[in-house]
């Protein structure tokens, strides 16, 4: 981006800040590397962030997670994909993994599990580790619907 973005502006000694539009949850690897003071003058970018969405849990979520879990049981496999932080909380509730005397660690996974969780990025996948001491099975190494697909192709077959 720091060169593209450059070459835009290559009359410039300058270059023009960025309005960057982000959801109230995110990494800062983009400002942070954009802003770096390690950078030249003439290549470091100023960022603006404006947060213009967020995300919030629908209150019935663990509930109706646990139902969807409960007409599931007869399956073989199943995954479940996390896409943000964002009821996290709920979705190890749903799966009966939090301790219900902390409500903030969870319980070891029973040995013969068929549900496995995924994550879109890292960004969820640490928010899990660090609030709640859980692993997910998958983490995407590309944030996209393809990336979560090969993850869990790639766990399957091991």
């Amino acid at each position: 981006m720091l060169g593209h973005y450059r070459e835009w502006y290559q009359d410039r000694t300058e270059l023009p800040p960025i309005l960057f539009l982000v959801g109230e949850q995110r990494r800062d690897i983009i400002p942070r590397t954009m802003m770096d003071k390690k950078l030249p003058a003439d290549r470091r970018i100023l960022v603006t962030e404006l947060v213009v969405y967020g995300t919030g849990v629908v209150e019935s979520f663990s509930k109706e997670f646990k139902s969807l879990l409960k007409e599931m049981q007869t399956r073989q496999v199943i995954w479940v994909v996390v896409f943000s932080p964002t009821g996290c909380d709920g979705m190890l509730d749903g799966l009966n993994m939090l301790d219900n005397s902390a409500r903030a660690r969870i319980m070891p996974r029973d040995e013969q599990h068929k549900v496995y969780v995924a994550t879109i990025g890292p960004t969820t996948r640490d928010f899990l580790k660090e609030q709640f001491g859980f692993t997910p099975d998958v983490c995407a190494s590309k944030p996209s619907p393809e990336g979560v697909w090969a993850g869990i192709i790639q766990h399957m077959s091991l």
